[in-house]
This record gives C-alpha cells, sequence and structure tokens, in this order.
C-alpha cells in the first residue's frame, strides 16, 4: 500500500496555499508540479507524523525490521547530522571511523564533538580503505573509556563492508551506541542476494540514502532507529533542526515508491542475475580485474563495480568514448555503480567496452591506499574554524595547524580536519585533494603562528 501515493491522487480542492505554481502544469509546463503539495488537511506532517507519512514509514520500518523508520527529504547527510548530535552531547568523544563521510565531521563541528580515530585496514595492492575491525575499534575503547558513541561508513564508496556484527558486540560490552552510515547499502538485507546490512546486525541506528541503490529520486533517505538506546524525542528534535520544514512531497512520495520496490524480491533477483552475467563475462580480461573481498576486505558489497590493472582515469577516458560515464576514476581504479535500474543491454555495453579497453590499454600495476598517519589533534574543529589563518605552500606547512578541512573526493572523506597537526607525509605527498577554501594544490590555510 503506498499511503502518500494514494493520497496525491485523490487531492482535487483548489489550492489556496503553498507552493506557488498551484499545481498548474498548463501555465508551467516542464515544471513536475503533479503531487507538489504542503501540509493540507489530510496530507500529514513529516515532522509530526500521525498520518499517511506515519503509516508509510512504519511500513519502511517493518521492511528493514527496525523499531522506527524516518523519511528524509535532505539526504543522508541530514540524518547523519542528527544522529550524531542526538547520540551525543556537546563536549562528548565520539568515536569515528577515519574514513567516515564529510557529514560526519561537520556533525562533530556543529555539536561541539572531541573526535577519536580508529583507521581502516590497509594492505599491499588495496587502492582504497579495507574495513574497520572489531579488534581495532576495541583497541580504542578501551584506551578511551569515555568515548560516548562510535560511527562507521559500511559499505564504503567503494562497496568495502565491515563486520558489524562483531563491532556492535564490543560497542555494548563498552556501553557505546552504534551509528553507521549505510548511505550505500539500503539494498542489503532485503534478499539473500546482497547481505551485509547494519539493522539486522545490531546496530543501534542506521543511515541509508534511497537514491543511491534503490528506484527513488536524489536526496531521498531514511534513518532507521533500531534499539532503545536512541532518546527518540531528543532525535526528532534534532531532525527538525536539519531538516527542511517544508518537505517535498514528491520526495516523501519517492520514498514511498522505494520501500513498495524493495519489498518485491523479484527486484532483486533480476538486479543479482545481470550481476552474475556481467561478472562472468569480464572474468577472463587480461588485465582489467575486478576488485574482490578478501584480507583487509571482510566484504565487499558487489553491486559496486571497483576495476583494477589499468589506469582508472585512461579507463574512464576511453569508456566515455563508447558512451558509458562511470561513477569515479583515479589513476589506481575506476567505480561504476549499479542498481536494480540498470538493464542487460547496459552491463553488455561495459562488458564490451572493457573488453575492448583491456586490449588497448597498458597495464599498470595495483595502486595502495597509504596507512596515513593519524595527526596530532593540537586544537578543536571550532576553534581551528575561527581561529586567524593564513594560506602557505604545501611543501612548507608540515607542522603548522591545519585551518580547513582537507577531503579525499569523490567520496568525501578527510585527509585532515581543522585542528589537526600537519604531518610531514601531507605536505611531501600528493597535493591533488580538495579543500575548503580551494586554495590546494599549491596553498593551504593553517592558523597563524602569533594565534
Amino acid at each position: 500500500m503506498r499511503y502518500i501515493d494514494e493520497y496525491l491522487k485523490g487531492v482535487r480542492s483548489y489550492p489556496f496555499h503553498m507552493p506557488g505554481h498551484k499545481r498548474n502544469a498548463a501555465l508551467f509546463p516542464g515544471l513536475p508540479t503533479e503531487g507538489d503539495i504542503t501540509e493540507i488537511e489530510g496530507a500529514d506532517d513529516l515532522h509530526f507524523a500521525s498520518g499517511i507519512i506515519k503509516a508509510s514509514m512504519e511500513r519502511a520500518a517493518e521492511l528493514w525490521g527496525a523499531k522506527r523508520s524516518y523519511f528524509l527529504v535532505n539526504g543522508s547527510t541530514c540524518g547523519i547530522l542528527a544522529g550524531v548530535t542526538a547520540l551525543a552531547k556537546r563536549g562528548d568523544k565520539v568515536l569515528c571511523a577515519r574514513n567516515c563521510h564529510r557529514s560526519v565531521f561537520h556533525a562533530l563541528e556543529i555539536g561541539g564533538l572531541v573526535p577519536v580515530f580508529v583507521a581502516p585496514e590497509t594492505e599491499d595492492g588495496l587502492c582504497f580503505c579495507g574495513s574497520v575491525t572489531p579488534k581495532a575499534v576495541a583497541d580504542v575503547l578501551s584506551a578511551n573509556a569515555d568515548v560516548r558513541l562510535f560511527v562507521l561508513t559500511s559499505p564504503t564508496y567503494e562497496g568495502v563492508i565491515s563486520d558489524i556484527r562483531g563491532i556492535a558486540e564490543v560497542c555494548r560490552r563498552h556501553g557505546v551506541p552504534l551509528l553507521v552510515d549505510e548511505a550505500h547499502g539500503a539494498h542489503l538485507d532485503l534478499s539473500p542476494h546482497f547481505t551485509g546490512g547494519a539493522v539486522a546486525a545490531g546496530a543501534d541506528a542506521v543511515v541509508q540514502s534511497l537514491h543511491k541503490t534503490l528506484p527513488a529520486l536524489t536526496q531521498t533517505a531514511i534513518l532507521h532507529v533500531c534499539s532503545d538506546r536512541v532518546d527518540i524525542p531528543r532525535l526528532e528534535h534534532r531532525l527538525r533542526i536539519f531538516e527542511t520544514s517544508s518537505p517535498s512531497y514528491i520526495l516523501m512520495r519517492s520514498a514511498e515508491y522505494a520501500v513498495e520496490a524493495a519489498s518485491d524480491s523479484a527486484m532483486f533477483d533480476r538486479w543479482s542475475a545481470l550481476l552474475t552475467g556481467f561478472e562472468d563475462a569480464v572474468s577472463g580480461l587480461k588485465n582489467i580485474r575486478l576488485a574482490e573481498k578478501g584480507g583487509a576486505v571482510y566484504d565487499l558489497d558487489r553491486t559496486k563495480l571497483v576495476f583494477t590493472g589499468v589506469n582508472g582515469t585512461a579507463l574512464q577516458r576511453f569508456l566515455r568514448t563508447r558512451g558509458i560515464e562511470a561513477e569515479a576514476a583515479d589513476s589506481a581504479r575506476l567505480t561504476a555503480m549499479t542498481g536494480p535500474g540498470d538493464t542487460k543491454e547496459g552491463f553488455d555495453l561495459l562488458a564490451a567496452a572493457l573488453a575492448e579497453a583491456d586490449a588497448l590499454l597498458p597495464p599498470c600495476a595495483d595502486g595502495h591506499f597509504p596507512a596515513y598517519p593519524l595527526p596530532e589533534q593540537a586544537c578543536g574543529i571550532e576553534e581551528a574554524l575561527d581561529a586567524p589563518a593564513e594560506a602557505v605552500p604545501v611543501p612548507d606547512c608540515a607542522g603548522r595547524i591545519a585551518a580547513e578541512y582537507v577531503w579525499a573526493y569523490p567520496p568525501g572523506i578527510p585527509v585532515l580536519i581543522p585542528g589537526e597537526r600537519i604531518p610531514p607525509a601531507f605536505a611531501e605527498g600528493r597535493a591533488d585533494y580538495r579543500s575548503d577554501s580551494r586554495l590546494l594544490p599549491r596553498f593551504m590555510k593553517v592558523i597563524c603562528k602569533n594565534y
């Protein structure tokens, strides 16, 4: 049952209310006005849901096996900001996987929280972050008994899944809630084909982007509450802060559509079959290889196709000549995202293009994602951002204190955060990252020496 959808189809009243287009498609051709309404009689209210939106979110909670679920129309970023600041209080220490998304660090900044880090695994030949292990989490929590929350990304942008069940057990032993950024894993555990999800594995709260891996419009997401350790009134208050007070019914309708689509196992059967056929088609390539689980990778979401063995940027350029646009690429790899909307024709096109590229592009050695040292936190994020700063050449910034974020983007994970003392490895290494000031690659903002 699509509660929101059925309501919107039945709206017939004349709209002397917002929005200004008045659902008049004849006057505004090309504008998707159908179903774009506001909180009128019977339409419910996302922030105080008691009718059709409440019923639709309850349907979502039932599907994923959560205690409560909240539709998000400001993306997973909204859920991360609300979840982190609801589960931790100003001044608390928060344990974060170092490869968390930028939204986690913005939540620390806004919430006045103190970061403590755990690093994902690395290994020779692995050109992206590996999994975070339960042992690594246990070691950091044992050394920091005052940590009040752990935030982890699983799966990552490249599809790397951590042992959430084992990590959740560690967190319970230490009395620390676990919030999982599962933006790239809304499809997990909804069928036997794609497993490794965080809701069933024991996380306390999970944030998912519906639009990334399910049939939903961009910006739709969902937040699942999975245990009694989440203060519901506090969480709902944070959602009212970070989410628009005018939530789009087009997006909520889209979220509802994704929930209903994901209730049909046939969608996942079809997706899995297409992936299996594609995997078989590219298994005989000489140089180009699909990343696999093992070693530092506890598990891997097979819907993310990470190709290594040739220069990823060169491969991206070649695929564009064949009418294919991949998700991301660098010198070591190319990442292609798949979804339930993919077709056999699309997979066949990609497989044929890869076969051509395999014969034309020279092989290259596997890249290596470095075990980047966790820098010293010389001062808090807020303090560093408010301090007087100056731009200095990157080679001269070693030992100085960062006054801005530096991101590896995509996927938006930090190399440096404000307040960290810049290690020589950064000043001497690559500087083709993104910074908030856009000064890189030649300059970087640092706190003035006389501050």
